[in-house]
């Protein structure tokens, strides 16, 4: 698996790294946190998240989620700023894709940090490429591209589906995220942006979705305010219609079509 994509792993061996704030007491608390992060995998039952059942693992995830949760509150060391318990859905997401789309030989290919969202010509002589990066919770993608940029080979992956994963959503981030998703698309007009998020701030009966924003997946069914008196748990049925659709999406980029002259051959005119 590629390791930048292990997000909560590499954020759990970066804490180890830093000694010098490394008490007692937070040693004992990282090596619980360890050693609970490896049953949590074990738990997680990945053969069947290759078949396309999602449930265990979703559950398993849901007690860890959780667990991570309460250890924010004991330490500052293991606070939302250093996103610790934030890395854990978007190393889980990358899991359960690279899993079902392996499975199924559909070839697909992982970014997050300088994930690639937009390139222009810079119009010059030598009509070089600028390209803009930004990081990411999660670029899926089927191809790799190589473009020539100041004398230089840069490789990247195209992205297919952009994913931008969240604990709560409210309309003055939805805001932002339409705008990044309109900058990606100036560039990938087929790509996708998928919001993934714990809990909204809106209602869960209106419809947000909509420019170039693709779907919004609330993965507890719940407002926060709600979620604040009683937490629901993560719903299994939210990640089976996520992973289905990142499935489709995936088939569709990364299957031939032919050119359309070839396709004339075989096709229909519809004449209304």
């Amino acid at each position: 698996m590629a390791s930048s994509s292990l997000s909560h792993k590499n954020n759990l061996i970066q804490k180890s790294k830093r000694i010098k704030q490394l008490t007692p007491k937070r040693l004992q608390i990282l090596d619980n946190v360890k050693k609970n992060y490896v049953q949590y995998l074990k738990e997680a039952n990945w053969s069947e998240v290759k078949k396309g059942n999602v449930v265990p693992a979703v559950k398993a995830l849901d007690n860890y989620v959780n667990y991570t949760k309460e250890i924010e509150k004991q330490d500052s060391f293991f606070n939302w700023r250093s996103d610790f318990a934030g890395s854990v859905i978007p190393e889980f997401l990358f899991r359960v894709f690279s899993n079902r789309l392996r499975e199924l030989n559909i070839p697909h290919f992982f970014s997050t940090r300088g994930s690639v969202v937009e390139m222009t010509l810079n119009g010059t002589a030598d009509n070089a490429w600028n390209i803009r990066r930004k990081n990411q919770d999660l670029c899926l993608g089927g191809a790799i591209c190589s473009t020539i940029i100041e004398g230089a080979k840069q490789s990247f992956v195209v992205p297919s589906i952009i994913f931008e994963v969240k604990t709560n959503i409210d309309i003055n981030k939805l805001n932002g995220l339409e705008f990044s998703a309109e900058r990606l698309k100036r560039t990938f007009p087929t790509a996708k942006y998928f919001l993934v998020t714990e809990t909204v701030d809106f209602s869960l009966k209106d419809n947000y979705v909509a420019g170039h924003l693709d779907e919004i997946y609330c993965l507890r069914k719940q407002v926060r305010s709600e979620a604040r008196r009683n937490k629901a748990a993560l719903k299994s049925d939210v990640f089976q219609k996520l992973l289905d659709d990142v499935v489709n999406s995936m088939r569709l980029a990364t299957t031939s079509k032919g050119h359309v002259y070839d396709r004339l051959e075989t096709g229909k005119l519809i004449n209304a």
